[in-house]
């Protein structure tokens, strides 16, 4: 992934390799410390991390202990490949802890020793669905020395295959457990982090040297006291599985061309996985929660409105909500937003944050295959070879322009001119050339769009199957982003001999098409949930009383005056609708799951949240 357009936001500073500078301004935590990069965001958790290099996502892991991961590769936080990159491993993506206070037991209030058994574990897995970082390469763990004021390594792990990490410790993820034992290590603001060796591959072809190399995948950092080398366990159901879109084809695509087959375009058979992370020594009871809400009218489709509660009595299951009659509906117009909610509740569960799964299907103005994310880059060497990606048109409609996501290479190497084209079909295969606008490149996105918009000189119909892509003039490898989470590999096809063949890498490529009036693909207006830096906070959850706690972090953003709220019961029917304060009576609601709607006067911004009444 050379450049990664999830990744295009704010400049963060390069953290010093040699010295262990908290972010300014950021308060040392206390034990327990606990990320498993399940929460929304692309970027780790400013309230446990001091810096952003890594990628937090849900795609790069190969079956997770939970859905999250922060990834390692060799690229800055603004997904552009890091300068330095050589074929030698070079220091690369580094995850920082704010400082952490181990001076003290806050439990028995005395002073923290390395009598209080301290530990530090997390999961760890190179590859995932990504690149495998070479023998050479690999990733290191630091503790900060406090007295000596110094960075001292206490673990790494040489690069290697997914397929060798299988094959030596029998599982697609390593847990690891370091005891915190150096006195020197005890403090107010003691502080680890980890960072890997990345490197690029000496290709003849400038062009394939992307930052799309080395990936390690980490999960599930948990540090705490009391803990031994036999502490693996974590009472915690989590979901481990991703799901991005309940239609067959694609992530998104316009409402219009949706309407027009809708019942053809759903896929009625998708699930996800959870797990327990317990000892599996009894049974437990699980609750699955599905729904999918229209974001235009706020009104919710409950396949199940009694949450079936399974009896777990292994590691893993399956959750597949029964919607085989559903297809989405709604009265917007030209565009609509739904949002659509997996739920796993248990109890105990030290971890909610990892119980809910959830996207929002966008039928915008254009078509998707791809979710956003590359992990990898494809491109042709060969001059004059052809790209072509297959779409379908239910109904007679326009293309206005084309997105293309390019991979950053070093020095811009796969800045090379090319034509766009558009096809129709010829049984199955790109036929005729229907458009071409000669003399383009791959250009970059800038800090406003996550693809780049090529507009055509003229609109060009179509109906039915038709084809975008490119002509390249050079040998050079356009590197374009390549989704390998999606397979829509039957519609890549390319011709370097005259003849069109499928492509034999599982994935897709990172083009979409723009239909309608409009040249500029939609992008919809964010939700609060949807921005990082704001959450609804509710606590306990659980709620064992008659009041609702209720807050926001920032709220001096968001005053909690301009916002009212509903709460629904597991039915969908409305129990409570007031202004939004942060205690609410909720004295007159049964025990249950619940769903508070939290969402500004203005119509412009919404947040919800589940939470449990356990009277």
């Amino acid at each position: 992934m050379g450049s990664n357009p999830s990744l295009i936001h704010a400049e963060v500073p390069k953290l010093e390799l040699k010295k262990g500078n908290t972010k300014g301004g950021v308060k040392a935590v206390k034990l327990p410390f606990i990320d498993d990069f399940s929460r929304a965001g692309v970027y780790p958790q400013q309230q446990l991390w001091a810096d952003r290099y890594v990628f937090v996502n849900k795609s790069y892991a190969v079956n997770p202990p939970s859905y999250g991961v922060a990834t390692f590769d060799a690229m800055d936080e603004k997904g552009a490949v890091y300068s330095n990159m050589s074929t030698f491993p070079t220091v690369a993506d580094t995850l920082s802890s704010v400082g952490i206070r181990l001076d003290s037991n806050f439990s028995t209030n005395t002073v923290m020793s390395p009598a209080d058994s301290v530990y530090l574990s997390f999961y760890i897995q190179p590859q995932g669905n990504g690149d495998k970082p070479q023998l050479e390469d690999s990733i290191v763990l630091q503790f900060y020395n406090q007295k000596d004021d110094v960075w001292q390594s206490v673990w790494n792990m040489e690069g290697m295959s997914i397929d060798t990490m299988m094959a030596r410790y029998g599982s697609e993820f390593l847990q690891v457990l370091i005891p915190i034992k150096d006195s020197a290590y005890f403090g107010a603001n003691f502080k680890f982090r980890f960072y890997n060796y990345a490197s690029i591959p000496d290709q003849n072809i400038p062009s394939w040297r992307s930052g799309v190399f080395d990936h390690w995948n980490l999960d599930y950092v948990f540090l705490d006291v009391h803990r031994t080398m036999n502490d693996v366990f974590h009472n915690d159901v989590a979901i481990s599985g991703n799901v991005t879109t309940l239609l067959k084809d694609y992530q998104s695509m316009p409402w219009n061309q949706f309407l027009a087959n809708a019942s053809a375009e759903m896929d009625h058979t998708k699930s996800i996985k959870y797990k327990r992370l317990d000892d599996i020594a009894a049974a437990i009871n699980v609750a699955q929660y599905f729904s999918i809400q229209n974001l235009d009218d706020k009104s919710f489709f409950f396949p199940n409105p009694n949450p079936a509660s399974v009896n777990m009595s292994t590691v893993e299951r399956v959750f597949a909500p029964g919607y085989s009659s559903y297809t989405y509906n709604s009265n917007a117009s030209p565009y609509a937003d739904f949002k659509v909610e997996f739920q796993t509740l248990s109890s105990p569960d030290e971890n909610r944050y990892n119980d809910t799964l959830k996207f929002f299907q966008r039928f915008y103005n254009y078509y998707a295959y791809d979710d956003g994310i590359p992990e990898a880059g494809y491109g042709l060497s060969t001059a004059n070879g052809q790209l072509a990606i297959q779409f379908h048109a239910n109904t007679a409609d326009s293309i206005q322009s084309v997105q293309f996501f390019f991979n950053q290479t070093l020095a811009a190497a796969n800045q090379q001119y090319f034509d766009l084209q558009i096809w129709n079909d010829n049984n199955g295969v790109p036929g005729s050339v229907i458009y071409t606008q000669a003399g383009v490149r791959p250009e970059y996105p800038s800090p406003l769009f996550q693809y780049y918009t090529y507009e055509l000189d003229h609109a060009v119909a179509v109906n039915g199957t038709f084809y975008v892509g490119w002509k390249q003039l050079t040998k050079d490898n356009l590197n374009v982003g390549w989704d390998k989470t999606n397979d829509h590999s039957d519609q890549v096809m390319y011709n370097v001999t005259g003849n069109w063949f499928t492509s034999s890498f599982d994935g897709c490529a990172m083009i979409r098409p723009i239909l309608g009036s409009e040249k500029q693909a939609y992008v919809g207006i964010p939700s609060i949930e949807e921005n990082t830096d704001i959450q609804l906070i509710i606590a306990p959850n659980p709620v064992q009383s008659n009041q609702l706690h209720l807050r926001f972090t920032g709220e001096d953003i968001y005053p909690q005056h301009q916002y009212e709220l509903r709460i629904y019961n597991i039915s969908g029917q409305l129990v409570i609708q007031s202004q939004y304060e942060n205690n609410i009576d909720i004295s007159s609601l049964q025990s249950g799951i619940y769903l508070i709607q939290v969402f500004s006067k203005d119509g412009k911004q919404q947040i919800n949240k589940k939470f449990i009444i356990n009277k």
